[in-house]
């Protein structure tokens, strides 16, 4: 576990310690990512100043950021990179309906809704928009300064996984290392999960929005194998994906596995 042990974002924890294929490691205190940055405490600041924490890369649409604004921490850069144009059913945006969207979203999805989650993490691989950002924000890695950098969408694992997998692939960390790394946001955020579920039976105690909901806010490893089936399919592997899509290529790679590995 690499938890960073902050109470208003529980599923923040550090890139810093994974093993790649041939025995390197990530060095600690580096690449971070996390859920939203709302509900961080003056404690939860105070430790990622003393990282240090220098740079924060938003993942969320620019309504989800004006709604849900970052907690301001002092000496630290903010720098908005959506990876999504609009509200999908893995955005928070708010409204002042009686039911939010939220939970509209998943009384209307029912027990499609793994169905609809996994159908959302093809466009993250293949849409025009999620591209030309996650390419802007492999640049700002590779290109980051002293510190910290720490990548953030608002649960940590749709958005910031795809981000993740991306990083972790040019460090050269193999699959089933990325799928648990992707997959503990289930050990983190399960009490949120939970406190969501009791929130959704104000507006429906059907078994299918419990269903939805926690399909939802899960990683889950349908998702993460469909994005990758999307990339195997269309060019190969992820760093030829990479490569041709994302303008960051071997030499890149090489100099991102420079920066971030020992």
């Amino acid at each position: 576990m690499r938890s960073l042990h902050l109470t208003g974002a529980p599923n923040a924890r550090d890139l810093g310690g994974l093993t790649t294929q041939d025995g390197r490691e990530i060095r600690k205190g580096l690449l971070l990512r996390s859920g939203m940055l709302q509900h961080l405490t003056e404690a939860d600041c105070a430790v990622l100043q003393q990282i240090p924490l220098k740079m924060v890369i938003d993942f969320r649409t620019e309504r989800e950021q004006r709604e849900m604004p970052d907690a301001v921490i002092p000496g630290v850069e903010h720098i908005s990179c959506p990876i999504l144009e609009e509200m999908t059913g893995i955005t928070r945006e708010q409204a002042t309906e009686e039911i939010p969207p939220y939970y509209r979203a998943a009384i209307a999805a029912g027990f499609e809704a793994e169905n609809r989650m996994t159908q959302l993490y093809i466009p993250l691989v293949e849409g025009d928009y999620s591209l030309d950002h996650y390419r802007v924000f492999l640049h700002h890695v590779l290109n980051h300064g002293n510190g910290a950098l720490l990548y953030h969408c608002t649960a940590g694992k749709d958005r910031v996984g795809i981000g993740t997998m991306l990083i972790l692939t040019a460090l050269g960390i193999d699959r089933e290392t990325i799928l648990e790394d992707y997959l503990l946001t289930n050990h983190y955020c399960k009490a949120e999960v939970d406190q969501t579920v009791e929130t959704a039976k104000k507006y429906s105690d059907a078994p299918s929005t419990e269903f939805a909901i926690r399909a939802f806010d899960s990683a889950r490893e349908r998702y993460m194998r469909t994005a990758w089936a999307s990339i195997d399919r269309r060019y190969g592997d992820v760093k030829t994906f990479m490569t041709e899509r994302l303008d960051f290529g071997e030499e890149k790679q090489a100099a991102l596995r420079e920066k971030y590995l020992k």
